[in-house]
């Protein structure tokens, strides 16, 4: 078919809907407003019944040639599930529908970036009013070592979505109706040897620690980038570009890192080695870095300090296991579990429910494990969704059901664990012809090809 489209429109707990039309060269696709649950299609290149009146006396055969060229002409909607079913055609793509989002912004660098961090700033906790300003940090993978920097950024004037259908949330207040540009400001520092991870002190937040592709771990102070960041044009002071603390013990690189929630200034790193360093703040620019704590028979992964026990922290490896820590006992783990048979590469600890902890594996799948019944052989749940390796997930900030997880599948979906199947829902949707899509009834959203 000429210029054949998909459209995808995300269906809360359904899955997502798909519409394919043939059409001119040019025409454009119009996808219908949702309204509360019931998401349809709106075909924008059906013929209107014509009026009886309008039309005249048409002879029988005519009529019935005509019905059937408008049978056939319908266009084919059915559920579109990622990574399952049939891939799309050479002449087929993904069609973006501004009403699945609230606020959606992009933005690209010259290098890839593999880790970056929101900086934690004042302008209030959980906030809602648009524009909205944030800052952040990232860091880069360059094609040469030198090449290398970390970005400090401000974003603002991020304005709410504007929805190509053109209706508004009612309850919206005018001054979230923005029509200027977003803006991006930004800072940097060279950084020799790409950035594996990047992540911010949460309780200074000017304070943020890389782990480098050479092998060394540093700790740099980005205050006076935020504060030029905030100032006018060609006002700001020198801004330093040295780190203020380097420790290359690890002797090989890593990309596991945390900062601890309880203890400022209290660091965990691990290698790729197995290495795993404690490390504690000893005055404003001094750390002391711990001995290896042994355990991990491969790769150390990830790495997550507990959101309540200032002396535990868990960790993730490629030889498959996960193991939570006691920072008093070097020489093992306090526990540990076999979380899958493929590399485990991410974990994240619900600071909500402090005795449920999160894993991502290589195969795709990701687990939810109970520190209260830590046992190889139980899960509170687990999905395999995704169809290529987890590379991130991470709990809600303030809802203890909630997480958020991603993939090499280029899939970021979000998932509600507080969720069950609605059966008396799937008899209707099959009383009424429309097939029940095979999604887990906990997947609320996916967001892909972006």
């Amino acid at each position: 078919a000429d210029n054949a489209q998909i459209v995808v429109m995300l269906r809360p707990k359904k899955g997502l809907k798909v519409a394919k039309k043939k059409r001119a060269t040019g025409q454009p696709a119009v996808v219908a407003a949702p309204k509360d649950e019931d998401l349809e299609f709106e075909d924008p290149f059906g013929d209107e019944e014509e009026s009886e009146e309008d039309g005249g006396d048409r002879d029988e055969e005519m009529d019935d040639a005509d019905g059937a060229d408008a049978e056939m002409d319908q266009p084919a909607t059915k559920v579109y599930i990622p990574g399952r079913g049939d891939p799309l055609a050479e002449d087929e793509k993904l069609e973006f529908v501004s009403s699945a989002y609230l606020m959606l912004h992009r933005l690209r660098w010259e290098w890839p970036c593999l880790s970056f961090d929101f900086v934690r700033d004042g302008l209030g906790q959980q906030r809602t009013k648009f524009p909205m300003t944030s800052y952040c940090v990232a860091g880069t993978q360059a094609d040469k070592p030198q090449n290398n920097k970390i970005f400090v950024m401000k974003l603002s004037s991020l304005a709410k979505t504007k929805h190509d259908d053109g209706d508004s949330d009612e309850d919206s207040d005018e001054d979230d109706a923005v029509d200027d540009e977003p803006v991006l400001e930004t800072k940097f520092l060279p950084h020799y040897g790409g950035v594996n991870r990047i992540r911010c002190l949460p309780q200074e937040p000017t304070v943020v620690a890389t782990w480098a592709e050479t092998g060394s771990v540093h700790i740099w102070n980005v205050g006076p980038q935020l504060q030029a960041l905030d100032v006018a044009r060609g006002s700001a002071a020198a801004l330093s570009t040295e780190p203020i603390f380097t420790f290359d013990g690890h002797g090989q690189e890593g990309f596991a890192l945390d900062w601890s929630l309880t203890t400022p200034g209290r660091l965990v790193t691990g290698d790729c080695g197995a290495g795993i360093r404690v490390w504690n703040r000893t005055g404003g620019t001094a750390w002391q870095v711990s001995n290896n704590y042994h355990g991990h028979t491969a790769s150390v992964e990830d790495l997550q300090w507990s959101p309540t026990e200032a002396d535990v922290f868990a960790s993730c490896s490629v030889d498959g296991s996960l193991r939570i820590w006691d920072v008093r006992r070097e020489n093992a783990s306090a526990l540990d579990v076999k979380a899958s048979n493929t590399d485990v590469n991410v974990l994240s600890w619900n600071r909500n429910v402090s005795y449920l902890v999160a894993s991502g594996h290589d195969d795709g799948t990701f687990s939810i494990w109970d520190l209260r019944n830590f046992k190889s052989d139980y899960t509170v749940a687990s999905f395999n969704w995704h169809k290529k390796a987890v590379t991130a997930l991470e709990w809600h900030p303030t809802q203890g059901s909630v997480l958020a997880v991603s993939g090499a599948d280029n899939q970021l979906t979000i998932w509600d664990l507080s969720l069950e199947r609605d059966e008396e829902e799937e008899a209707q949707m099959i009383a009424s012809g429309v097939d029940v899509p095979d999604v887990p009834p906990q997947l609320l959203f996916v967001h892909q090809g972006q």
